[in-house]
């Protein structure tokens, strides 16, 4: 399976930018871009978050406390890792964008029962974050579908579709999350991963992403490997964390 993301869009046209003390990164998949286009920050193959020098694909540094990018600014990458026991349960982190130092890390944030930042088969979730002063905003949304073999009745797929989503403001120096009393819009996830823009100066972006084994109904972990062009040339690529794959039941 194989995505061009073409060249990354120019400030003037990625859309509203949130306060100028916390210019957001470009999303391109799975990795952001930094807001000075000089970083690409992405999930490492060994697990954690790396950050990448764009002209050179040289590692600036490793931090293994999560492995998931929520959203990056000039000053945070914003990270999050999920509960092994629970999987309806997350924390966001905060990274020191220069160096790959923990700042803090938020309080257990839990969904409703029937969600799970997990991949798997029947349940989606997405996040992105923005920085706000010292802390960020956190928006999050977790769906679910109807996972079972055969065709469901009508009945039996509306009951099993679901959706609820939030927002969540961060204190990072207490650890504290703090509720919104709102709901995110589509315009609040154009900064995490998994959003697409279409250029950023002569940069263009490939993820090459390949499913290994194919079983029916059995988990497998995909190889995705970034190339970095620049005026229509190879700079670089890389092998990144591959995702989990959990095809529906046959």
């Amino acid at each position: 399976m194989r995505w061009i993301l073409g060249a990354l869009a120019a400030w003037a046209t990625a859309g509203p930018m949130p306060a100028a003390d916390s210019k957001p990164g470009l999303p391109v998949g799975v990795a952001i871009v930094s807001p000075d286009v000089k970083v690409i920050y992405a999930p490492a193959k060994t697990g954690g978050i790396e950050a990448l020098d764009l002209a050179t694909g040289k590692v600036l540094w490793l931090n293994k406390d999560a492995n998931k990018l929520a959203g990056v600014s000039d000053k945070f990458v914003f990270t999050w890792t999920s509960d092994d026991k629970k999987p309806n349960v997350f924390r966001v982190l905060a990274l020191d964008a220069a160096t790959g130092k923990t700042i803090g890390q938020s309080e257990p944030m839990t969904l409703p029962e029937w969600a799970s930042t997990r991949k798997t088969w029947g349940r989606t979730f997405r996040i992105a974050a923005r920085a706000e002063g010292e802390g960020a905003v956190v928006y999050w949304h977790a769906g679910a579908f109807y996972a079972g073999g055969a065709r469901p009745s009508p009945e039996i797929e509306a009951a099993a579709r679901k959706n609820e989503m939030g927002a969540t403001k961060i204190d990072f120096k207490t650890g504290k999350t703090t509720p919104l009393d709102t709901k995110p819009k589509d315009d609040d996830f154009q900064y995490g991963p998994g959003a697409l823009h279409d250029k950023i100066h002569d940069y263009e972006f490939v993820l090459n992403e390949e499913i290994p084994g194919f079983r029916p109904g059995a988990a497998m972990m995909t190889k995705v490997t970034l190339v970095v062009r620049k005026n229509g040339q190879d700079l670089w690529k890389r092998e990144l964390a591959g995702n989990p794959f959990s095809p529906p039941p046959p």
